[in-house]
C-alpha cells in the first residue's frame, strides 16, 4: 500500500511503488475535501503498450484525473522501461456522488 497526496509528483510516487516489485494498493488522499481515492497500480510490463513517459512535474491528480474515465490504461514515468497501468477502485460511499451520504452514528437505529 503507498499513500499519495493529490499534489505529489508522480515520479516520486511511483518510486514508492518499485519498492515493492508487486502491483499495489494506492491510497490518494486529500485532506481540504475529506476525500479517499483507492488506485490499483500495476508493476511495470513489457505485456503493456509501450507509451512515452509522462512530463516532469507531472503530479499523482493530475494522472488520476486522465485515468478516472479509462478502464486500466498504460502509463509510464521516466525511469521505468516498461509501462505500468493504474484504474480506479470504486469506493462503497463517495463523497463526491450527490444523495449518497455515510449515515452518523447517532442517525443509526
Amino acid at each position: 500500500m503507498v499513500f499519495a497526496r493529490r499534489a505529489d509528483p508522480v515520479d516520486e510516487v511511483m518510486g514508492f511503488v518499485s519498492v515493492h516489485g508487486r502491483a499495489v494498493l494506492m491510497v490518494l488522499v486529500d485532506g481540504l475535501a475529506d476525500e479517499l481515492q483507492l488506485w490499483h497500480v500495476t508493476v511495470p510490463s513489457p505485456l503493456f503498450p509501450k507509451v512515452p513517459h509522462l512530463p516532469a512535474g507531472t503530479t499523482i491528480s493530475e494522472l488520476c484525473s486522465r485515468r478516472r474515465t479509462e478502464k486500466l490504461m498504460p502509463f509510464r514515468v521516466a525511469f521505468w522501461s516498461h509501462s505500468a497501468a493504474i484504474h480506479e477502485i470504486p469506493c462503497f460511499v463517495r463523497s463526491d456522488w450527490p444523495g449518497q451520504v455515510t449515515p452518523l452514528p447517532t442517525d443509526i437505529g
